[in-house]
């Protein structure tokens, strides 16, 4: 009896050294960090159903295959497929083919993205608290590399909300924009409530917020508290039409100052931002999106039908404008007599691929797209011939685009 008590120690002994030892190796984390910094830090963060998960590389890793089917950080080819590490253990993420989930990747500097257990990533279905988020942070998405160029129609002029660098406070992540409305060097940052914070010097205050009841109102105070406004939240359904594009159900805001013409209202699109702002003064100053860089991604990269009551009679790829094109973005344009995959890219004279500027199902219409003269890489393309093609179903048709010093 002694004896049996004594292996079954000796045996216990052994399961707990090698437990200790398994356990030593095994993949370590930290809580998750929460849906805003997540996002921030991340190099993309997609939905997409799983369609093959299989080890690659002789076992040493694992290889997700993507149907992606939303996007809010990253470029969609770049995400189709992710890897994670050959096991939990290693931190690989178990992905289950068939499934849908929300995912965070991070580029590895080898043009491939990676996930991991130590990540937000998860199921959709267990995903609540992160959508929730991303609904009210996809009204202004930001991440270094964006900005927002606004035509000021009465002056033929330009202004650009240019992001600059990313900077912490007190432990909160902060992005530093060059300009902002009539203010330098401001601070924003989107918090997980949908409050969109400016920090000048010391102070940080509410901007707008886009988790906010209709009606509902707040202070903003100028540097040095020079002014004051009221601003209010007033829509939730606008429809704003930019020389990027039309946006629908656009979030609106009015800033009121009391005593003296000094008021406007500001209007921010889903996965685009801020699309359009009118100054009330002494005359009416509008200021509409032209153009726009989101996540490498340049706007617009297709406008809805400009006019949908229009019947159109034939497809039709129309020449670029401006054409020749230099620094900026020319827009192509083209008319769909019946919905088609459709897929338009840009050629050099060698018939190699640049970049493809648009790729998916579209219904019939007339639709615009952007070049700004970058390859698929984002660098800037020689100066040069091009050719852009459209594909829709069995039509293609091709046309010259010229790019300038």
């Amino acid at each position: 009896m002694n004896g049996k008590i004594l292996l079954t120690i000796f045996i216990a002994i052994i399961y707990i050294i090698g437990a200790t030892r398994q356990t030593a190796h095994a993949c370590s984390c930290l809580p998750p960090r929460p849906p805003a910094q997540a996002v921030a830090e991340a190099d993309a963060v997609f939905m997409g159903q799983v369609i093959s998960f299989e080890l690659i590389n002789n076992g040493q890793s694992r290889q997700a295959k993507i149907a992606v089917s939303k996007i809010w950080k990253g470029e969609r080819r770049a995400v189709s497929e992710i890897f994670t590490a050959a096991n939990s253990a290693a931190c690989g993420y178990d992905f289950q083919a068939g499934e849908t989930y929300l995912i965070y990747a991070y580029d590895g500097g080898d043009q491939k993205f990676y996930t991991h257990i130590c990540s937000r990533t998860r199921p959709a279905r267990h995903a609540a608290d992160d959508l929730k988020y991303l609904a009210l942070a996809s009204n202004y998405p930001m991440a270094l590399g964006n900005n927002w160029t606004f035509f000021l129609q009465r002056f033929q002029g330009k202004y650009q909300d240019n992001l600059k660098d990313s900077v912490r406070v007190n432990g909160k992540l902060y992005y530093r924009f060059e300009r902002f409305r009539e203010f330098n060097n401001v601070l924003l940052r989107l918090a997980d409530d949908g409050k969109l914070f400016m920090r000048l010097d010391t102070t940080e205050q509410v901007w707008v917020d886009f988790g906010a009841k209709l009606g509902d109102e707040w202070p903003v105070i100028a540097p040095n508290k020079l002014a004051r406004w009221t601003v209010q939240f007033q829509s939730t359904t606008d429809t704003v039409k930019t020389l990027a594009g039309t946006f629908t159900k656009c979030y609106r805001f009015h800033f009121r100052f009391p005593g003296a013409d000094n008021s406007w209202d500001e209007w921010y699109a889903f996965n685009v931002g801020p699309v359009k702002r009118i100054n009330y003064g002494i005359a009416l100053f509008e200021y509409i999106l032209e153009s726009a860089i989101l996540n490498g991604t340049s706007l617009p990269t297709s406008v809805e039908e400009e006019n949908p009551t229009r019947a159109i009679h034939q497809f039709e790829l129309l020449q670029n404008h401006p054409n020749p094109f230099a620094n900026g973005v020319t827009v192509i344009r083209y008319r769909l007599i019946k919905a088609a995959p459709v897929m338009l890219s840009i050629y050099d004279v060698l018939g190699r691929e640049i970049k493809t500027l648009i790729q998916r199902n579209q219904s019939p219409g007339e639709y615009a797209v952007s070049w700004d003269g970058t390859n698929k890489r984002g660098e800037k393309a020689p100066s040069g011939i091009y050719f852009y093609q459209i594909r829709a179903g069995n039509l293609t048709e091709t046309k010259k685009i010229v790019l300038t010093p």
